[in-house]
C-alpha cells in the first residue's frame, strides 16, 4: 500500500508541477507577446521621429536653397534694373534714331 501511495502522491507533485510549469509558460508567453509589443511600437515611435526629423532636415535645406536662389536673383535684377535706368534713354534714342534714319 505504502508503494501505491507513494506513486499516487508522486503522480500528484508531477501534476502540480506540470500545472505550474503550464501557469509559468503561460505567463512568460504573455510577457514575451507584451514585450514585442512594446519594442515594436518604440520601434514605430523612433521610425516616426527619424522620419520627423529628415523632414525637418530636409525643409530647412530647401528653405536655405531658395533663399540663395531668390537672393541671387534679386542682385540680377538689381543690377539689370541700374543698367536699364542708365541706359533706357541712350536705347531709346538709338532706337528712335533707326526708325527715323535707317543706316
Amino acid at each position: 500500500m505504502d508503494m501505491i501511495a507513494e506513486i499516487l502522491q508522486t503522480d500528484k507533485a508531477a501534476a502540480g508541477k506540470l500545472e505550474k510549469a503550464d501557469m509559468e509558460s503561460g505567463e512568460l508567453l504573455e510577457r514575451t507577446v507584451k514585450e514585442a509589443q512594446e519594442l515594436k511600437e518604440n520601434a514605430l515611435k523612433e521610425a516616426e521621429a527619424y522620419k520627423t526629423q529628415k523632414a525637418k532636415e530636409v525643409t530647412e535645406r530647401i528653405n536655405t536653397e531658395s533663399e540663395k536662389i531668390t537672393s541671387a536673383q534679386n542682385e540680377k535684377t538689381t543690377v539689370l534694373d541700374k543698367i536699364f535706368e542708365e541706359k533706357h534713354t541712350q536705347w531709346e534714342n538709338e532706337i528712335f534714331d533707326n526708325i527715323i534714319s535707317p543706316k
